[in-house]
């Protein structure tokens, strides 16, 4: 029997199981992604900025569903400075946003203010410049408020609502733990919490390393010793978990052959409890 077929089975196993909800101790590990600066822009834009009747070009993916890196890129000036090879993210939008970090902002002599995506009150002003032409944005620079993207069932799961404020531990060459975290749900999000480039650099973030969603007070004291509360672990979830060192799991949780093979070789020590 393949892998897949493998998990397939036990998918279906499991789905058939009534909902356990998560107990209380649990502190679920979420993947951490770091956001360098970048752009969204609307159709108007990006003909301005590329040429008329230009549209971005797909790169590659991105984390969450329909959202793509552009081959496009373009430079951001304000009178004090500027930053070039910005990159420009996909589908368009109906507003300008521009997204850096602090140092960003100090770099262009600019104060923007710390925002979720959306929120552009008293957003900063910077014109941007393509090679077909230059289009000039007041009021579109941010800086990202961390961020945690969830699904309803994630929330639910988690007993976190929409805007909550979370507290996450990035578990990193530098852990730190992050305050004032923002919970973004919908259906449209896959699990995933956001920082930027600076707050990488803070952590030390390296691809692979996961956070802690800290949801109450045993959660500090359990510190190294984080839980996951996943009922499968496939081969691939394995590799993206061998970053942590040890593994603290829920007995019953199952791991496939090829997954332990994962844990194996890269001598990640497993607990349950």
């Amino acid at each position: 029997m393949t892998e897949p077929q493998l998990n397939a089975i036990v998918e279906a196993v499991l789905a058939s199981l009534p909902a356990q909800p998560m107990p209380p101790a649990a502190c679920p590990l979420i993947p951490v992604e770091s956001s360098a600066r970048h752009v969204h822009l609307t159709k108007q834009a990006v003909e301005k900025l590329f040429g008329p009747g230009a549209a971005l070009t797909k790169k590659r993916a991105l984390s969450q569903p329909g959202e793509f890196l552009s081959e496009q890129r373009v430079k951001l000036v304000t009178p004090a400075g500027e930053l070039g090879l910005v990159a420009v993210l996909g589908p368009v939008r109906n507003a300008v946003q521009v997204e850096i970090s602090a140092t960003d902002a100090c770099a262009l002599g600019i104060d923007a203010p710390i925002r979720l995506s959306g929120n552009l009150g008293g957003a900063a002003d910077v014109a941007l410049v393509g090679p077909a032409g230059v289009f000039e944005t007041p009021g579109s620079v941010i800086v990202a408020r961390a961020h945690v993207h969830m699904t309803p069932a994630d929330a639910r799961k988690y007993n976190v609502s929409d805007g909550d404020t979370l507290r996450v531990r990035v578990n990193s060459a530098r852990a730190v733990a992050f305050e004032h975290v923002i919970a973004r749900v919908s259906d449209k999000f896959a699990l995933a919490m956001h920082i930027d480039f600076d707050e990488a650099n803070a952590c030390a973030l390296a691809a692979g390393d996961m956070g802690t969603l800290m949801l109450n007070a045993e959660c500090f004291m359990l510190n190294e010793r984080c839980v996951s509360d996943e009922k499968l672990i496939t081969e691939e979830r394995a590799k993206s978990m061998i970053a942590q060192g040890k593994l603290v799991l829920r007995k019953g949780t199952i791991i496939t052959p090829a997954a332990r093979d994962v844990f194996t070789q890269a001598k990640t020590a497993i607990e349950f409890i």
